[in-house]
């Protein structure tokens, strides 16, 4: 499968999500993506982690991030739109490929065809889930109104926004800038970066932070 097709695949993903459910929210009434996530094959890499973020204007966002290549991690970001066609999704990208999804029963996952709009015959997983909120564990730092999360586990960062979390971290009386342990109720999705026409990972929390300053990354 080729990475164009891929970025396709994840757009999709988002689409479904879109158009046959409605937003989920959790006791703080913080509205959860329509996006989808995954680890689908890859032939020359350990795996490519894909989220895909579909948006209520038709338009769409995924990124890839090939993971364990020879440069290490490699991501890339793609847009377009999507729409419907009878009982598959279709995405159009920005060079008018197109490329097809079958959505789950329960709405919960989706999963690629093949250029046809039909399934694909394998018995590699090429499906992906519904992104959910769980807790997630790492340091927080905010200076320059900008802040970023840094995943204990990973050590990946993700752009992270909300007013609670800026309050928490401010809260700790620590100078700007400084990594603070934190562990937040979130999910990880796309969002547009400060450089125009770009995309970062991003954190999105959906709940309460607890900030301890006296705490580190195991």
């Amino acid at each position: 499968m080729n990475k164009s097709l891929l970025l396709v695949l994840m757009a999709v993903g988002t689409v479904t999500l879109a158009g046959c459910q409605s937003a989920a929210k959790n006791p703080n009434t913080a509205q959860i993506d329509n996006a989808y996530t995954g680890v689908i094959p890859c032939a020359d890499c350990s795996g490519i982690e894909a989220t895909l973020l579909v948006n209520q204007d038709g338009s769409y966002v995924e990124q890839l991030i090939y993971m364990g290549t020879k440069e290490g991690n490699r991501a890339f970001h793609d847009a377009g739109k999507w729409d419907v066609d009878g009982e598959k999704l279709r995405l159009t990208n920005e060079k008018n490929d197109l490329t097809y999804f079958a959505k789950a029963a329960d709405g919960k996952s989706v999963t690629l065809l093949d250029l046809e709009g039909n399934p694909i015959e394998t018995q590699m997983n090429y499906t992906l889930n519904q992104v959910t909120p769980s807790k997630k564990v790492g340091q927080y730092r905010y200076m320059a109104d900008a802040a970023v999360f840094t995943e204990c586990e990973s050590g990946r960062q993700y752009s992270v926004s909300g007013i609670e979390l800026e309050k928490g971290y401010s809260e700790t009386g620590v100078e700007g800038g400084t990594p603070v342990y934190v562990e937040v109720e979130g999910y990880y999705s796309v969002r547009p970066s400060m450089e125009d026409g770009q995309f970062d990972s991003a954190l999105i929390p959906t709940g309460k932070a607890k900030f301890d300053k006296t705490a580190a990354c195991q």
